[in-house]
């Protein structure tokens, strides 16, 4: 059945998405008083402890209902975590490009995502590796907003999402694809935030970057 299931769906992608791929404040006014602070004589605000910054993520997604580890997180779901952040001392300067790596609540997965047939099949893809990515990759091409309804609301749709992410011949699929003119790239990650995992990293690697800024400061 699972092998059925792969050639079924691979069939799919081949007649749809390879033959088709070819288709398509003002500034204030001066005063004669001096400024409270002289400019370059503030010191840099103390950060706070990296396993705080870990507990305000882990805390937010906490506190979601229907919420699981693994789950596509989505902008809004991301947005108070700064707030928190920025209370606690930090004011992480690369939240906007952050926020735009992360999928709008409206954006035509995470909307797919949310369905009661999305949420298991959300959850069976989240175990795979690139599971999320090869889904953004579909979704550029040709029918790819069809496609992926296919695989939500079809017994066994996630069994695809599995071969071209576990198997030889999945990878040779996303070899294949890649040289169309919307799949370039199949196998490899987008650059998107699609789980708490994946942000914690990413506020990691810029928690290390202002550590870095702050002591060239002192």
């Amino acid at each position: 059945m699972r092998l059925f299931h792969k050639l079924f769906f691979s069939g799919i992608l081949l007649g749809s998405l390879i033959l088709t791929g070819s288709m398509y404040s003002a500034d204030p006014k001066a005063t004669n008083q001096l400024p409270e602070i002289i400019p370059g004589t503030q010191s840099p605000k103390k950060l706070p402890p990296l396993g705080e910054v870990t507990k305000i993520i882990q805390g937010q997604f906490a506190g979601l209902k229907y919420y699981q580890a693994g789950d596509l997180i989505t902008r809004n779901q991301v947005r108070p975590i700064f707030k928190q952040l920025q209370k606690a001392g930090w004011d992480v300067k690369e939240q906007k490009e952050i926020l735009n790596r992360v999928h709008a609540d409206n954006d035509f997965l995470a909307t797919q995502l949310r369905t009661p047939k999305g949420i298991k099949f959300m959850r069976k893809i989240s175990r795979l590796p690139g599971g999320y990515d090869r889904l953004d990759h579909i979704l550029v091409m040709p029918y790819g907003k069809r496609r992926i309804k296919e695989f939500i609301n079809s017994p066994g749709g996630n069994l695809m999402i599995e071969y071209m992410t576990t198997t030889k011949g999945g990878k040779n699929l996303g070899k294949y694809l890649s040289q169309t003119k919307t799949g370039k790239g199949f196998n490899a990650p987008t650059r998107r935030i699609y789980t708490e995992a994946q942000l914690v990293q990413v506020l990691q690697k810029a928690y290390v970057k202002a550590t870095q800024q702050n002591k060239r400061k002192n």
